[in-house]
């Protein structure tokens, strides 16, 4: 039998049927399958500044292989100090709402961070993290940027812990 070839020939030399050819999911037609969206839930006692800045990070830095989702029980305008703060990366605030947390919701989830709590009253024991970060509502310029590239940080070593980080460029 030759290096070269096709498998079919292979199989004729070893008298076995030929290889069946195999239909994968997006073959053929040139367009990829769409993949089921990866939830998290970034969970905010209160209307809740940070899980509003959590959420567009990650909805930002992801590039839509991460569906990202406020969930606090109140929801108001963002503030427009953290509003500028992220406009300063690219990243428009109100691109993300708040949810009001449901079962549902959460159960759907492959990861729940909860923003600053207890985790453990409020995941229901679902797979989460607590991240304890000051809310940047109401604080100035400064502190708010501090707070904003803490979350930004903790969001991009999250996706990287997902296996769906993009490649960095060198700088």
């Amino acid at each position: 039998m030759s290096g070269t070839g096709s498998g079919a020939a292979a199989a004729r030399d070893r008298g076995g049927p030929p290889p069946r050819l195999v239909a994968v999911p997006g073959g053929g037609n040139g367009r990829p399958v769409p993949r089921p969206a990866r939830t998290v839930v970034f969970l905010g006692l209160a209307d809740d500044a940070r899980s509003l800045v959590a959420a567009a990070l990650l909805a930002h830095r992801s590039k839509g292989r991460v569906r990202a989702v406020s969930a606090s029980p109140a929801a108001v305008d963002p503030d427009p100090g953290v509003a500028a703060s992220l406009a300063e990366l690219g990243v428009d605030l109100r691109s993300v709402a708040t949810e009001p947390p449901s079962p549902a919701l959460l159960d759907g989830a492959e990861l729940v961070v909860v923003m600053g709590y207890d985790q453990d009253d409020l995941a229901g024991g679902r797979r989460s993290e607590d991240w304890c970060i000051d809310d940047p509502r109401g604080k100035d310029a400064d502190a708010v940027r501090c707070i904003r590239d803490a979350i930004d940080r903790r969001v991009q070593r999250l996706l990287i812990r997902m296996g769906v980080a993009l490649p960095t460029r060198p700088r």
